[in-house]
């Protein structure tokens, strides 16, 4: 049937159908429905490469009784970044305390979870500084003292490392920290950590998702065997479990969104270039984004403002009447297919959501044509390995990766390579196909990659334009390979619980640059419904 397509797409074709069957999946693999349990997941947690360390922290920890913790537990549980300020504001908690409350939970619940890949040994020291500048009147901006994680390939300079997850970078501190956090640190943030991800921006191996060699398999907080996702997984699970009050994770296709649904928070993926790319480990930089990761639409209008590189101040635009009269284009048939056991239950909640919200729902389809495993096998030679032969590393290719992991696949890749495996064939077949060398590996990669966004941004704007509505509606990742290619910003909103305890998010999908607006109506929903349980066996 294929005898007339290039050689490399016949090729192409081929590994993908065998992907398709080893790759439980990430953001840019359809196959994982939230519903779906892991394979193999061990009973016990492996040992870490480093374990956390909470030694800069063990007396104040002793210090803090059980009736505060409690307390501050009360006020956490269903407070937002706002609530938390006024609360700082008037006494009622430190944030010294907040950033004490969150290291316990931390040591109580990640020995299980997985969360974190390192702490921040300073964090207390930052949290009390805060506190100084707010007893002084000098409040550095609405973050001032708010304890968050930041994802692990997003650059953080000594005392933290940088790992993406992999053995060959456990030891790496940049010279610098990324310009977002730079951005956080301004607005008045304490960084707690570095939260854990599928490793290499979950492009070494989806055995399973949410996987790496730093800190082994994240667990998703609702039950031990669901799917946490990824790559952002870390971020998802410590903001879910109240492990942090909020989190910084990134998107290269369904990497954000994909875990945030899986663990019942919202994660936004913002336009492409709305935040600043420069210190994150990159994997596809025509597409990569940073975002936040949190339990409310407010709290991720809030990091999002402290992040991007515009001056808006995106929570005063959150309205709970914003898709009150908005037309709403619900991808329906893709969404009945993503999660055939419960497509039932979700289509229901997300109908009476945008019912309750106002919206006028319609009925939509997208022609989804794309071709992103070349574009991610090119993004990890050129992209990844490129920032790691930066970093002084001893591998300079994908072939010198695979070999220098499978050296010691016990403590490097003890759970395989098989997308390493995958892109080494894939990255071989593009450059044969196209009759170069490894030399013009770069100008074939950029490429392929702009043909994608433009394909499937021309598909997302004829699909608004022809149905005349203002947002896509979807389900967790489903559509993450069309509007992450394209760059397009989306968000997810959790629906709650299926009948089996399994959490979800309906997804978002707003035109480039419209971020304040998706954000609102995204809000609108969250408040129209409140779907969202906490897992019951790490509430605060």
């Amino acid at each position: 049937m294929h005898a007339s397509l290039p050689r490399f797409a016949r090729l192409f074709l081929t590994l993908t159908a065998w992907a398709a069957l080893v790759m439980p999946g990430d953001g840019y693999s359809q196959d994982q429905s939230p519903g779906k349990a892991l394979p193999e997941i061990p009973q016990t947690a492996p040992a870490r490469l480093r374990e956390l360390d909470f030694t800069p922290f063990r007396a104040a920890l002793a210090a803090l009784n059980k009736e505060r913790l409690t307390k501050i537990g009360t006020l956490v549980a269903d407070a937002t970044i706002p609530s938390v300020q006024k609360a700082l504001t008037g006494g009622e908690v430190t944030s010294e305390e907040l950033t004490l409350y969150f290291l316990n939970r931390i040591q109580r619940h990640d020995g299980d979870l997985r969360s974190y890949t390192e702490l921040n040994p300073l964090c207390l020291e930052e949290a009390r500084a805060a506190d100084k500048q707010r007893a002084e009147g000098r409040l550095r901006g609405p973050l001032h003292g708010i304890p968050i994680n930041l994802k692990d390939n997003i650059r953080t300079k000594a005392p933290m490392h940088t790992t993406v997850g992999a053995e060959i970078l456990l030891n790496h501190s940049p010279a610098s920290d990324a310009v977002l956090v730079t951005q956080l640190r301004e607005a008045g943030a304490v960084i707690l950590g570095k939260a854990s991800l599928s490793e290499l921006a979950g492009s070494l191996t989806t055995n399973p998702p949410g996987y790496n060699a730093v800190s082994g398999i994240g667990v998703n907080p609702y039950r031990k065997g669901l799917p946490v996702s990824g790559s952002s997984s870390g971020s998802a699970i410590s903001a879910s479990a109240f492990l942090t009050m909020a989190s910084v994770g990134t998107e290269t296709s369904g990497s954000l969104i994909s875990p945030s649904a899986s663990n019942g928070v919202v994660g936004m993926k913002p336009s492409h270039e709305l935040v600043s790319g420069a210190g994150i480990i990159p994997l596809i930089r025509f597409q990569d984004s940073a975002g936040p990761v949190a339990r409310t639409v407010t709290d991720a209008a809030i990091i999002l403002a402290a992040i991007d590189n515009r001056q808006v101040d995106y929570a005063s635009g959150l309205d709970a009447r914003a898709l009150e009269g908005i037309p709403a284009g619900v991808l329906r048939a893709d969404l009945a297919a993503a999660d055939a056991a419960h497509s039932g239950e979700w289509l229901t909640l997300i109908d009476q959501g945008l019912a309750k919200a106002k919206a006028v729902s319609r009925d939509v389809t997208l022609r989804r044509d794309v071709e992103l495993m070349p574009v991610i096998a090119l993004g990890l030679s050129q992209d990844t390995l490129g920032y790691m032969a930066g970093a002084g590393v001893p591998v300079k290719s994908l072939e010198e990766l695979q070999a220098y992991n499978a050296a010691k696949p016990g403590s490097r890749i003890p759970r395989g390579q098989n997308i390493v495996d995958l892109a080494v064939q894939i990255v071989a077949a593009v450059l044969k196909d196209a009759s170069v060398s490894e030399s013009s590996a770069g100008k074939v990669y950029e490429a392929l990659a702009l043909k994608e966004r433009a394909k499937t941004a021309a598909s997302l704007a004829k699909t608004f334009a022809d149905n005349k509505v203002e947002v896509l509606v979807s389900l967790s990742h489903t559509h993450s390979e069309m509007y992450a290619t394209a760059g397009y910003p989306a968000i997810t909103v959790p629906l709650g619980l299926d009948s089996g305890g399994t959490p979800n998010g309906v997804t978002f999908i707003a035109r480039p640059g419209e971020d304040a607006k998706l954000l609102a109506w995204a809000y609108a929903f969250e408040q129209a419904t409140h779907y969202r349980r906490p897992p019951a066996g790490t509430a605060p």
